[in-house]
């Protein structure tokens, strides 16, 4: 790594830092949003007085013409996160990152969640922004792949454990042709 390229890691991190202290909120609660936003996924934390949460949402974008495109990931990051109403039941395999393997879970198909602090922001790979902003809705609905992450996340808030049915208990099954 040369130095241009440590100066400009640094330049980054003072812009996230000053973006972070802008909203008013302890600086541990954004962990889960910097993981999303750092290594992907969907992140919650815990403190004794407070709970955090980031959902990520992707959307991708594509030119036929040009045959280029690109996907724009939205993380949604709620302070204290509680549910409101969940609807639909999805049966789904997921993996948590303390478990060895998948496991079959039930989630709702829609969740709204309402929280203290929602903000959200797009990654923008095709403009290289990232641009970060508070709610003023403190109340939102999310279906589909964020509905799912919501409730997972949730559930690690709520008990800590994930739990689900072991896809070893699965049965294979050889279709005919």
């Amino acid at each position: 790594m040369d130095a241009d390229e440590i100066q400009a890691i640094f330049k980054f991190s003072a812009l996230e830092k000053h973006v972070i202290s802008s909203f008013g909120v302890q600086e541990d609660l954004f962990l889960p949003f910097l993981l999303s936003l750092k290594s992907g996924g969907s992140w919650s934390y815990a403190s004794e007085e407070t709970k955090s949460m980031a959902v990520k949402d992707v959307i991708t974008y594509y030119n036929e013409e040009s045959k280029t495109g690109y996907t724009l990931e939205k993380i949604y990051f709620f302070i204290n996160p509680e549910i409101v109403k969940e609807e639909g039941i999805i049966r789904r395999l997921e993996k948590c990152g303390t478990k060895e393997e998948r496991e079959l879970v039930e989630r709702p198909y829609l969740i709204t969640l309402k929280a203290k602090k929602i903000i959200f922001a797009e990654v923008n790979p095709e403009f290289r922004k990232i641009t970060v902003r508070e709610l003023k809705k403190k109340t939102i609905q999310l279906k589909g792949t964020p509905a799912y992450s919501a409730a997972h996340e949730m559930e690690h808030l709520e008990k800590g454990e994930i739990g689900g049915i072991p896809l070893w208990t699965f049965e294979y099954v050889k279709a005919c042709q």
